[in-house]
């Protein structure tokens, strides 16, 4: 059986290096462009050389973040940073964009890709059609389910699973809320986490508008994903790669998690038992966390995935609140308290957060109080008597994990042969196991004259290792028990062959090709359409009422109903597939484009570059709708560049009306606010109530669910760009879609009436 890879994050050197010297596999980590977390310590040129030399000396393997969409402006830098990211010797790009997919595997033949979850394939399909593209791993998203992860994983390709750490709200690379709310965009890396904020849900029936109550106001803000205790489990499910997520966070918490999987993976393969106790529990909460759940992976909902009471890190708490009095609180801990913790004092009014500089213990300062004392404490803000008091950081966790990177505890097994005879040059032999490295001593071994050198000298001198990455496993010794040879010459030839050990051990994929790539792209037949998407029955009544003949129909229910009395319509395939694809359909998801012979692609397969969209054209799509990211310059960038590129136009559409998607979740906020079960199908929202989400500044966000009861966010305001059609005409679009969701029977005959008037000029 092939060992479970622990792949861990890296969003500085220091975490770096938290995570190889506790023992990961592999890391994970961005370079200044193109990855999804642009606000992360992120390595230039010359750390990520000196990073990627530091993880190859222990045997780890680095992979480099490029999984952000990319513009067709970018294409060019974007090929020159990838050679650089060659040239550094980096093992693996993880990528989101197909167009970069595509651009790389022409690029750069020898270098390995991994699709990153921001690429949504989330199917066998998506598997099936990445493992033919040459991808050598699939980020599967975090909403997989263990047996989903059984079945794909018996597809042949290596699938990367994510363990522990942060969770998103919404499938990765479906996000659009950031992007549209705060032009601040997710799929560019530079996501806002509008997640993490307070909303409020709220329903609507026969016009009134009523607020629901709920337990808090974070409603769209996930627990942290913890499966340490399911890590035989999920390796027996075929997964290659346990991923523990956390770019942005401390050293410290990459030394403490890695650490911890490390062992659990070690103890399964040596049949050991491995329990996580109540205090590795404790040592995970005070590291950070918000939370914990076992997530989609073990099918928690509601409550047990989410924590709607705080979005940010909850520590474990430590004691009450039992008097405040003349700028004092009183607390009775029942955990130990250090000076230099991090606490915080839970309040209805607003929580305070401050670091334990003095502690009073009967009258006395102490530097550390322990449970069951009475403590009291400097305080300059609001508390409340009977507060609970939380502990957010411990600054003696902190330095021992600190300790076990900074000491540089991992050490590289290697052997040794040393031979010396009389009269001969003595020869040191050091290997890796790959590698192998002989050095010679300009010195001559002499008769000894008095003492000779003993064996056992010659060991202790070449097991002086402690200052290098390597440990000697075995020394095998070929010396005339006679012979006299200098210690100090002994030693220069250790440090020689330790050191070109390490250099050999830093470049470990050789000398990789950069080719010229070459594109290519299946010939595209001029289209030119109107695509109307519709929600209900009278939605379609509507455009049928008014000629529209191209109607695309997402409602199962509906596109069933309308098909059986063989009306007129095709089906747009859902966002996430689980099922067989019908023939000419619209699709949302990547995976739809494996075996596909015609069809047309949404908004939602995230078309930004020529190279993305010729993918699609290859790949049975007569028509392909350009990403609502998309601005006037970059449209007309995308069109060009295809006809610069292909030598023909493409058939692009864009969508001109209908609220965007924000969100696309297995979450339930309706479900999870009122019901808070573990059963989907509560059918809250089947009936004539609508409800949305509204956030502190007002703004509502109407809510949609689905037959398969996922979550779709829909933007306060919908896109109202028809009216510029003969622009974007202008600019290369042939077709235009419009997208009707909640929209009543009225409103949606006044949209087309004005469609159809700028269209048909």
């Amino acid at each position: 059986m092939k060992k479970v890879e622990l792949l861990s994050p890296a969003g500085s050197f220091d975490a770096l290096r938290s995570a190889v010297q506790n023992g990961c596999d592999a890391v994970y980590l961005g370079g200044m462009m193109f990855g999804a977390r642009a606000f992360a310590n992120n390595f230039d040129e010359e750390e990520l050389k000196k990073a990627v030399a530091y993880a190859h000396i222990y045997g780890v393997r680095v992979f480099v973040t490029v999984n952000t969409l990319l513009y067709e402006e970018e294409l060019e830098t974007f090929k020159e940073y990838a050679i650089k990211l060659q040239e550094a010797d980096v093992d693996a790009l993880i990528v989101q964009d197909m167009g970069a997919f595509v651009l790389l595997k022409e690029l750069l033949p020898d270098m390995e890709l991994h699709a990153s979850t921001q690429m949504h394939i989330h199917n066998h399909d998506g598997i099936l059609m990445m493992k033919e593209e040459g991808a050598s791993r699939v980020v599967v998203p975090r909403e997989t389910t263990i047996e989903e992860i059984r079945e794909y994983a018996k597809l042949g390709l290596d699938l990367e699973v994510f363990v522990q750490g942060a969770l998103c709200v919404s499938y990765s690379g479906q996000c659009l809320m950031s992007s549209q709310t705060l032009q601040r965009s997710g799929n560019q890396g530079e996501c806002a986490q509008n997640c993490r904020m307070q909303y409020t849900l709220e329903k609507e029936e026969n016009g009134i508008r009523k607020d629901v109550s709920t337990k808090g106001s974070y409603l769209l803000s996930c627990k942290d994903l913890n499966t340490l205790e399911e890590v035989p489990r999920l390796i027996e499910a075929g997964i290659a790669s346990f991923k523990i997520e956390g770019r942005m966070k401390r050293p410290e918490y990459v030394a403490l998690m890695t650490s911890l999987y490390r062992k659990a993976i070690d103890a399964y393969y040596e049949k050991k038992e491995f329990h996580v106790d109540k205090e590795m529990k404790e040592e995970m909460q005070k590291i950070f966390h918000r939370g914990f759940t076992k997530g989609h992976l073990f099918h928690q909902m509601g409550s047990a995935l989410m924590n709607p009471v705080r979005p940010n890190h909850i520590g474990i708490e430590i004691g009450i609140v039992e008097n405040v009095h003349k700028g004092k609180m009183t607390i009775r801990l029942h955990h130990d308290l250090a000076q230099g913790d991090g606490i915080r004092i839970l309040s209805k009014k607003e929580d305070a957060g401050f670091c334990a500089n003095r502690i009073y213990k009967n009258g006395l300062l102490v530097n550390k109080a322990y449970a069951n004392d009475r403590i009291q404490m400097d305080v300059n803000t609001y508390v409340e008597k009977g507060s609970k008091v939380l502990k957010t950081s411990d600054v003696v966790q902190l330095e021992n994990l600190r300790q076990s990177f900074e000491k540089g505890k991992r050490k590289v097994e290697i052997t040794g042969q040393f031979s010396m005879h009389i009269g001969q040059h003595p020869l040191l032999v050091v290997e890796d196991g790959i590698h192998k490295v002989e050095i010679a001593s300009e010195c001559v071994c002499e008769l000894a004259r008095k003492t000779a050198l003993d064996p056992d000298r010659i060991q202790t001198q070449l097991r002086k290792t402690n200052d290098t990455p390597f440990i000697f496993k075995d020394i095998t010794l070929d010396t005339d028990i006679q012979g006299i040879f200098p210690i100090s010459e002994l030693n220069r030839m250790r440090r020689d062959a330790l050191n070109k050990l390490e250099e050999l051990r830093k470049n470990v994929n050789g000398n990789r090709r950069v080719q010229t790539p070459k594109f290519t792209c299946l010939p595209v037949q001029n289209r030119q359409e109107l695509l109307v998407v519709v929600s209900t029955q009278k939605q379609y009544e509507v455009c049928k009422e008014m000629g529209i003949t191209n109607i695309y129909v997402e409602n199962e229910t509906l596109y069933h109903r309308l098909h059986q009395i063989d009306e007129h319509v095709y089906k747009r395939e859902a966002r996430v597939m689980k099922e067989d694809y019908e023939p000419y359909t619209m699709i949302q998801e990547n995976g739809g484009m494996h075996h596909m012979k015609h069809g047309i692609g949404d908004t939602s397969l995230n078309i930004t570059n020529s190279l993305s969209a010729g993918f699609a054209f290859s790949h049975g799509l007569d028509i392909v709708t350009l990403s609502v990211e998309h601005d006037e310059n970059s449209i007309k960038n995308l069109c060009d560049g295809f006809e610069k590129h292909f030598h023909q136009k493409g058939n692009f559409a864009l969508q001109v009306y209908g609220h965007v998607e924000l969100m696309l979740s297995e979450y339930c906020p309706v479900n999870a606010c009122i019901k808070d079960n573990n059963k989907q199908n509560c059918a809250l929202c089947r009936g004539t109530t609508l409800y949305s989400l509204r956030d502190i500044k007002g703004h509502r966000y109407p809510l949609m669910n689905d037959i398969h009861c996922r979550m779709h966010l829909l933007s306060e305001e919908p896109i109202k760009n028809y009216k510029d059609i003969s622009k974007y005409k202008q600019l290369g679009i042939t077709s235009f879609l419009c997208v009707f969701t909640i929209e009543d029977e009225t409103e949606c005959r006044n949209v087309l009436h004005d469609l159809l008037e700028v269209y048909h000029a």
